[in-house]
């Protein structure tokens, strides 16, 4: 008995661009039973953690996925909240790598489905008919408040706020992050990047130069759009992975794919003053915000208290 697979082509790479002496990027190739895995990772934190964090993360995530059972939307995400905790456990066992994390956006390609999880702001495209489509949404400052309707994306691309990360893997001991399902077709083409690539080229110049030569192998396209992110200035780290698909066929086994639900990047406020490194906000829970007003309101209870008793000392003395 013959068993189809859906044939893949996949191709990665990295650069640490013109101006970064050190690459905190890492991307994965993996072929696990349920299908094949790609990934990518952006480390962030100085002193050499932020390439620890993307490292760490990335192992954790193949060595997980070798283990757990499971089918993909099942399996991703709780490989990826293990890694996550590595990260997070790393953080809190050594002072110097105190706020290190990293984003991730892995993909398993599961027959004519592909099954992403995503946390941060590297991003996941599909290339399909001509078209592009940006899968994931970031988990950024500016992409919050391109959401909300106050800044435009092309402000965003300039914004000096642009590396400040709402959401990250290892930033708290529990993970959060988006998943959901892609049905493939012959043909379609994933790209994965880090924003080394994304905040240099528009999505309309990453559509031209992978429609450039459809015929070309994707190693040789994946190397084009790094030294045209290197040509626009390449001031970060750049990561690229791309998956044509040229032949889909059913998924191992029949399951539903999940939905993209509520963006789990929390409302944002105040950002800090220096905007030149990438950061994480810790936001503030509903869970503790509902405290913090009933202390307000007690100290104002009190301040009327103290006044009303300070009045009738007063009167009494006259």
């Amino acid at each position: 008995m013959t068993v189809a697979t859906t044939a893949l082509e996949i191709a990665g790479l990295t650069d640490s661009g013109r101006l970064r002496e050190m690459n905190e990027d890492h991307w994965a190739h993996q072929t696990l039973p349920t299908g094949e895995l790609v990934m990518v990772a952006d480390g962030m934190g100085g002193h050499r953690t932020g390439e620890i964090a993307s490292s760490l993360a990335t192992e954790a995530l193949l060595s997980s996925l070798k283990e757990l059972p499971g089918l993909p939307p099942e399996a991703l995400p709780r490989a990826m909240q293990r890694s996550n905790f590595a990260v997070y456990q790393q953080s809190a066992r050594r002072a110097e790598s105190r706020g290190m994390g990293t984003t991730m956006t892995a993909v398993i390609v599961d027959g004519n489905a592909a099954v992403i999880g995503h946390v941060g702001d590297s991003r996941a495209y599909l290339v399909r008919d001509g078209v592009i489509t940006q899968l994931t949404r970031d988990h950024s400052w500016v992409a919050e408040k391109v959401r909300q309707g106050l800044i435009t994306e092309l402000e965003a691309r300039e914004h000096k706020w642009r590396n400040v990360i709402t959401n990250a893997l290892g930033s708290r001991p529990q993970l959060r992050l988006d998943l959901f399902g892609v049905d493939l077709r012959d043909g379609d083409l994933i790209l994965l990047c880090s924003d080394g690539l994304s905040n240099m080229l528009p999505d309309d110049r990453l559509l031209e130069i992978i429609n450039h030569d459809a015929a070309a192998p994707l190693q040789a396209t994946a190397q084009k759009l790094v030294d045209e992110a290197n040509e626009a200035g390449g001031p970060d780290n750049i990561s690229v992975v791309l998956v044509r698909v040229h032949r889909a066929v059913p998924r191992r086994a029949p399951y539903r794919l999940p939905s993209l639900g509520r963006d789990p990047a929390p409302a944002v406020g105040d950002v800090p003053l220096d905007p030149k490194s990438t950061y994480v906000l810790e936001p503030v829970e509903e869970t503790t915000a509902a405290p913090r007003r009933n202390q307000t309101w007690l100290l104002v209870v009190l301040l009327v208290l103290y006044v009303v008793l300070v009045g009738l000392l007063l009167n009494l003395r006259r």
